[in-house]
C-alpha cells in the first residue's frame, strides 16, 4: 500500500474517503482544540484510544457481532462504523461540544505560523500526491516527444499536464510560506468545504475514462491545461495570501483580483471541466458539480471574513464582480 501511495498508484477516491474518516474520528480532539479546552489532552488521550476500548467492549458483549462473514462488505461496513463511532465517540463528541474553562497557551499557539503549516500539512500531501498521479504520464509522453513519435494529442496532454503539476507544486510552496491569517471564518462548516472540495478536486482524477474521439480529447486537455495554467498565473499573484481555508491574510485588489473578486475560483473551473470531460459520465460531472458548488460557498464564507477584517473590502466588492469581470 505504502508503494502504492509512493508510486501515485493509489486509488484517490480511496485516500479521499481514508481522509473523511480520519478528520471525522478526531473531530473530537480538533473541535477542543479550536475552542482552546482545558480538556484537550484529556480528549486527545480518550479519541486514541477509543477504538480499542470500543473493540473490547463490543467483543466482550457481542461476540459474534464483530465476525462479519468474509466478502460481507456491509457487514464489515457496520462494525467498522459502530467501532470507530459507536457510542463512545459520540459521547466523546457531546462532552466537547459542553462548556469548559479555556487554556490560555492553546488559544496563542493557534495564532502561530506553525500551527498554520501543521493544519495545511493533509493538504500538502494531498498536492504532493497529486503531482506524483501526473508523473508517469509526464514521464511516458516525455519520452514519446523526445523520440519525435508523439502524437498532437501527446503534446497537448504533456504540456496541460505540465501545467496541472506546476500549479500543485505552487501550492505546495505557498502553503509553507504563506502568511499568517488575520482573521478566519468562525465554525467547522466553511474549514470542511474547504477540505472537501480540495480534496474532490484530485479525486476525480480516479474515475473511470471516458472512450472519447480524438477530438474531444483534445478539447479536455486543452481546457485542463489552460485551467491549470491560468491558475498557476493568479496564483503566483495571490502569493503569500493564498488560503484554501475561508481566511483573511491580505487583500489582493491588484493584477487578476483589479478584474474579479476570485479569479482563481472562476479558472478552476474551467480545469475542473476539461478533467471531468475525460472521465464516465455521471459520476465525474456529479464530482464536477459538487466542487463548483463548494467554490460559490466557500467564496461566500471568504468575503465574509474579509469584510470582517478589511474595511476597504465593500468598495472593492461594489465594482467589482465575483468571478467574470462585468458579466457575474
Amino acid at each position: 500500500m505504502l508503494e502504492a501511495i509512493l508510486t501515485g498508484q493509489a486509488k484517490s477516491i480511496g485516500l479521499l474517503g481514508a481522509a473523511i474518516g480520519l478528520f471525522l474520528y478526531f473531530l473530537p480532539t480538533a473541535l477542543s482544540f479550536l475552542k482552546g479546552q482545558k480538556r484537550f489532552w484529556l480528549v486527545l488521550l480518550l479519541n486514541l484510544v477509543l477504538t480499542f476500548v470500543q473493540s473490547l467492549v463490543f467483543q466482550y458483549v457481542f461476540p459474534d457481532f464483530l465476525t462479519p462473514e468474509p466478502g460481507n462488505f456491509a457487514a464489515t461496513m457496520r462494525v467498522s462504523l459502530l467501532v470507530n463511532f459507536g457510542p463512545g465517540w459520540i459521547a466523546l463528541l457531546v462532552w466537547v461540544l459542553t462548556k469548559d474553562e479555556t487554556d490560555a497557551r492553546l488559544l496563542r499557539a493557534q495564532q502561530t505560523k506553525y500551527y498554520d503549516a501543521v493544519t495545511a500539512l493533509p493538504l500538502i500531501l494531498w498536492f504532493v500526491y497529486g503531482t506524483l498521479q501526473i508523473r508517469p504520464i509526464l514521464v511516458g509522453d516525455g519520452s514519446l516527444i523526445l523520440a519525435g513519435t508523439a502524437s498532437l494529442f501527446v503534446w497537448v496532454q504533456f504540456f496541460s499536464l505540465l501545467a496541472a503539476a506546476a500549479f500543485d507544486l505552487l501550492l505546495v510552496y505557498l502553503l509553507i510560506v504563506r502568511d499568517r491569517p488575520v482573521g478566519k471564518s468562525k465554525g467547522v462548516l466553511p474549514r470542511l468545504f474547504g477540505f472537501v472540495g480540495t480534496f474532490l478536486g484530485v479525486g476525480i482524477l480516479q474515475l473511470p475514462v471516458a472512450h472519447l474521439s480524438l477530438g474531444m480529447q483534445i478539447l479536455a486537455a486543452v481546457l485542463i491545461g489552460i485551467g491549470s495554467l491560468a491558475s498557476f498565473l493568479v496564483l503566483w499573484r495571490l502569493g503569500k495570501s493564498f488560503s484554501i481555508m475561508p481566511e483573511a491574510r491580505k487583500l489582493v485588489t491588484v493584477g487578476p483580483y483589479a478584474w474579479a473578486r476570485h479569479p482563481l475560483y472562476a479558472v478552476e473551473m474551467i480545469t475542473v471541466a476539461g478533467t471531468a470531460l475525460q472521465f464516465q459520465a455521471p459520476g465525474a460531472w456529479l464530482i464536477a458539480l459538487v466542487v463548483v458548488m463548494l467554490l460559490l460557498i466557500r467564496s461566500h464564507y471568504e468575503e465574509q471574513v474579509l469584510a470582517e477584517n478589511f474595511p476597504e473590502y465593500g468598495e472593492y466588492r461594489a465594482r467589482t464582480k465575483r468571478f467574470i469581470p462585468g458579466v457575474i
